[in-house]
This record gives C-alpha cells, sequence and structure tokens, in this order.
C-alpha cells in the first residue's frame, strides 16, 4: 500500500510539472506570435519606406533636370 502511495504522489507530481510546461509552452507560443506579428508590421513599414525613398529619389532627380533646365534657359538668355 505504501509503494502504491508513493507511485500515486509520484504520478501526481509528474502530471503537475507536465502541466506546469505545458503552461510555459503555451505562453511561450504566444509570445512568439506576438513577435511574428510585429516582425510582420516592421517588414510592411520597411517596405513602404523604401518604396518612399524610391519616389523621393525620383522626384529629386525631377527637380534636378527641371533645375539645370531653367539655369541653361537663364544661361541663354544671359
Amino acid at each position: 500500500m505504501d509503494l502504491l502511495k508513493q507511485l500515486e504522489s509520484k504520478m501526481q507530481a509528474l502530471v503537475q510539472q507536465r502541466n506546469q510546461l505545458k503552461e510555459e509552452l503555451d505562453a511561450l507560443k504566444a509570445a512568439g506570435a506576438a513577435g511574428d506579428q510585429e516582425l510582420q508590421s516592421l517588414r510592411t513599414q520597411l517596405e513602404a519606406a523604401m518604396a518612399d525613398k524610391v519616389a523621393l529619389e525620383k522626384d529629386r532627380e525631377a527637380v534636378k533636370e527641371q533645375v539645370a533646365s531653367i539655369l541653361r534657359a537663364l544661361e541663354a538668355l544671359g
């Protein structure tokens, strides 16, 4: 009888430990999912920023061309 009680006690401790580890695993999975969402959000922001950069570079080149054209026109007049 004593042996059965010891085995039962050990089994209950193992079940409790398993449940605790399962809860910790679930918490880590949830944190990982939140991290994945944040990473995806940052990737989206980076893509948008890079697209904005390309658009601004194109605008800058267009402005440079306009300024050069204006300067050439002024030189032709002067």
